[in-house]
């Protein structure tokens, strides 16, 4: 009977260390997919870019997850891992959730006070909430950590990592973030509500340049919060050894999620750049000219006064091109 009972468990064990590495490798692939397929736009658009917070928060995000991936997959796969070790692995896999949260935070918080137009009061707003949630998350994962142990040799001759000792409400640890997910997401969808109503007071090219930073801040909140709720749930009702299991997908897109929202916004700028190319992207038809108008006594933005600049330096351009081609008329051969 005593065998019967060990050999259960030893099935029971070995089907959630492969489950598990299975999920490790599976999110680890989704990172350096993502890194791969976006080498280019990350040189061109970061590393030949000005040194700035969001280009910082961009690195960190991207190598700190890249760092936190090599020593995840050691910890799964290595045969010379001691019970030392093995805790070492769990306090280093639950502060990188912690910090992976807060720096996509920040990513988000940079898109939003720019939809705000620099809004210091949304700003403020936006930090406390995080570092609230952040706070709160903090406390429940150093809680929870202080008490576990953790096992490298559960079974002779079978290697892997067994936490033991695990709170039964480490499950809170997810809903600071649900929540903080929650508010930034409202005002997202707040700014899309207020651009939609007041179409007057913005020039067509800030118009598509918020259009698209509100679209990718909520695909982000949905996704985000998919991950997060899914994690909440599998912490409540799943064993303790299944707990592994979903936090490698939450490090993983956390980091891509806040990767494509650098890469994308920067993109789009250096889209809308109306510098003339060698290839002559300048239109010699007054028609590609945006349209606008604008209240009286409306204060002008940050972004509204760079078009106003670059609508008065294309009409420059083509003013001297137009002076040059009558010039040309006008010369006797």
């Amino acid at each position: 009977m005593a065998n019967e009972t060990t050999a259960a468990l030893l099935r029971t064990f070995l089907e959630d260390v492969r489950t598990i590495r299975y999920s490790e490798l599976a999110s680890s692939t989704i990172i350096v997919f993502d890194h791969l397929i976006t080498l280019d736009q990350e040189y061109n658009l970061i590393w030949t870019s000005s040194w700035t917070l969001g280009k910082c928060l961009f690195l960190v995000n991207r190598y700190y997850t890249l760092l936190t991936l090599v020593f995840n997959n050691y910890a799964l796969f290595s045969p010379n891992m001691t019970d030392s070790l093995s805790l070492s692995w769990y306090m280093w896999q639950g502060w990188t959730g912690v910090i992976a949260f807060v720096i996509a935070e920040m990513i988000l918080q940079l898109r939003l006070y720019a939809l705000y137009l620099l809004d210091k009061r949304v700003l403020a707003f936006m930090v406390t909430v995080s570092l609230c949630a952040a706070a709160a998350s903090a406390s429940v994962m150093g809680s929870v950590l202080s008490k576990i142990t953790a096992t490298a040799h559960p079974f002779p001759g079978h290697n892997f990592c067994v936490v033991g000792n695990v709170s039964d409400h480490f499950y809170a640890f997810w809903i600071p973030m649900l929540a903080s997910e929650s508010v930034l997401c409202g005002l997202a969808v707040y700014r899309f509500m207020q651009n939609h109503r007041s179409r007057s007071t913005l020039f067509q090219t800030g118009r598509r340049l918020v259009e698209n930073l509100i679209r990718d801040s909520v695909f982000y909140f949905v996704v985000m919060f998919a991950t997060y709720f899914t994690n909440t749930l599998i912490f409540i009702f799943g064993a303790a050894a299944k707990m592994e299991i979903p936090i490698g997908f939450a490090v993983a897109l956390s980091c891509v999620m806040g990767n494509r929202l650098c890469l994308n916004v920067r993109g789009m700028v250096r889209g809308e750049d109306p510098l003339p190319s060698e290839s002559g992207l300048l239109s010699e038809s007054s028609d590609d000219m945006p349209v606008f108008t604008v209240e009286c006594g409306t204060p002008l933005s940050a972004m509204q006064m760079t078009e106003l600049r670059s609508m008065r330096s294309m009409r420059s351009v083509r003013s001297a091109r137009s002076a040059r081609s009558m010039s040309g008329w006008s010369t006797p051969v």
